[in-house]
């Protein structure tokens, strides 16, 4: 019999699993990583788990904004860097860590994330973005634990597309 920490990590895990199944073949090739720092903050603080939900999050929003200008999958080359995120609500990690937190909390949240677009002749675009809450009024709707870290990312799809529209082939 598998303990709950246990289940919820089969759980996530197959969860990963079909969403890798399930992605563009342009985000399946697409390479996220972490920044140092923060994958030091999902190993010790928010869970190695939260760092796949990002990462699809990002390569879902990064293919859906490139299928919207037509560009096809496999043709753009853009490596992307989560640098830093804030969740809104506890991560699972943080709600077994500490027992007595309660999902319920909230706090201001966000992402800042780095990419470079590469062409196939060799030119490059830095894109970034940085968007984070100032206070807890500035969210928007019902908050999930990754709410305005999605938002950032969204946006930051948008720049990365556009960037990609506008690098020389």
């Amino acid at each position: 019999m598998l303990g709950s920490r246990q289940c919820v990590s089969v759980i996530f895990s197959l969860g990963a699993a079909v969403l890798a199944f399930a992605a563009p073949a342009w985000a399946q090739s697409t390479p996220v990583s972490f920044s140092p720092e923060f994958q030091t903050a999902l190993e010790e603080d928010y869970g190695v788990r939260e760092g796949e939900v990002l990462r699809a999050a990002v390569t879902d929003a990064i293919a859906r904004e490139l299928s919207r200008r037509g560009v096809s999958p496999g043709s753009a080359n853009i490596e992307v860097t989560i640098v830093d995120a804030e969740p809104n609500r506890p991560t699972m990690q943080q709600l077994f860590d500490e027992p007595g937190l309660d999902f319920s909390s909230i706090s201001i949240g966000g992402a800042e994330l780095r990419a470079v677009v590469r062409s196939a002749n060799g030119a490059t675009t830095e894109v970034t973005h940085r968007r984070y809450n100032h206070s807890l009024a500035d969210i928007v709707g019902a908050a999930t634990t990754w709410t305005e870290a999605r938002r950032s990312i969204r946006q930051f799809a948008v720049k990365v597309a556009d960037a990609y529209i506008a690098t020389p082939r």
